[in-house]
């Protein structure tokens, strides 16, 4: 599988935040992080990623600051502690200079450590990805990458790993990234596991216009209606948009832009033929093509076009100028026949 296509989400969206990071205390007492390791045995490679790929993901000074090589320090502890025998990569964003260079001069002097330098598109940090681009090891969207022997976790959860399994202590709290155009700012935040959605989001959001919320992205998150849910270790951003209603007018003009809307997931209109899915594609999939196999009733026909590759970063759907739900038709075409409502 050759990799092309994502997209530079940085340079379509830029995204200042406050450098300040608040502190959020549960109502509750707090939940305690855990992460259930696989033998050692099982494991034969860690890849760590310093990668965010996203505008409103945590970037990695917020967990890190500029302490790259304490850091990998930690990463070496954890390395020899628990798969002793297992290989490590570290994989970095191409703009981050001052972390590149850090751990290219590290592991100039370890050779249990590869660093790997990557373009800042859209989905590359996706594990199905870095695992071919890394190891040349195919996997498809969904499959634990540990059927393959790869361990791949973040920067944040690296130190939370360390912190509980290699110094004992316990790890209640972590760093999450506010951002939207329905709140007052861009913020970072510490927050303590178990607190409620309510409780971060009281006094920040605008007062003047509906909003909707969106945990980890609205590309491949999830949206939130009841926020008496509680945030746990998976909650990296919360991104809290502006509720539109109005369309983009005269979708086949000015096809390559995105048009970052809260009407993403369902303005639907007719398929103007630009292709701009299938260019966007990182996988090389043909989005279209499973749009109009779908209207025709063929969706077996749909997962003889190599289907199971879809790593479903929603990228289909976001840039669609129509806003057709691409990635809704790609999920339900792969559901068994019985499954489906």
């Amino acid at each position: 599988m050759v990799f092309k296509g994502g997209v530079n989400l940085f340079d379509a969206y830029k995204i200042r935040f406050c450098n300040i990071v608040e502190e959020i205390s549960s109502d509750t007492p707090p939940e305690v992080f855990n992460f259930t390791l696989p033998s050692e045995q099982s494991v034969k490679h860690i890849i760590v990623t310093l990668c965010p790929t996203e505008p409103w993901a945590l970037p990695n000074w917020v967990t890190l600051g500029h302490k790259t090589t304490v850091f990998l320090d930690k990463i070496k502890e954890l390395q020899s502690t628990l798969f002793p025998e297992a290989k490590c990569s570290v994989v970095i964003i191409n703009n981050e200079t001052e972390h590149i260079s850090a751990a290219k001069e590290y592991a100039g002097m370890n050779e249990w450590l590869e660093v790997f330098v990557i373009d800042a598109k859209y989905p590359y940090d996706d594990p199905v990805v870095l695992s071919k681009a890394i190891l040349n090891k195919d996997i498809n969207f969904g499959q634990d990458t540990l059927s393959q022997g790869i361990l791949v976790f973040d920067a944040q959860t690296a130190l939370a790993i360390h912190k509980s399994r290699i110094l004992n202590k316990s790890v209640n709290s972590r760093f999450i990234a506010l951002s939207g155009t329905g709140l007052k700012e861009n913020e970072f935040i510490k927050v303590q596991l178990g607190t409620t959605l309510e409780k971060i989001l009281k006094n920040r959001v605008k007062e003047t216009a509906p909003y909707r919320v969106f945990i980890n992205g609205p590309l491949r998150g999830m949206e939130i209606k009841d926020f008496a849910q509680k945030i746990d270790w998976t909650v990296n951003d919360i991104v809290v948009l502006a509720a539109q209603d109005k369309k983009v007018m005269f979708p086949m003009i000015n096809t390559d832009r995105l048009h970052f809307t809260t009407n993403l997931l369902g303005e639907l209109r007719a398929c103007v033929y630009c292709n701009f899915c299938d260019d966007i594609c990182p996988v090389n999939l043909e989005p279209a093509l499973y749009y109009h196999c779908y209207n025709k009733g063929e969706k077996q026909k749909v997962r003889s076009y190599d289907l199971e590759k879809c790593i479903e970063c929603g990228l289909c759907s976001f840039a669609c100028p129509s806003k057709i739900e691409l990635l809704r038709i790609i999920k339900e075409c792969k559901l068994p026949d019985e499954q489906k409502s």
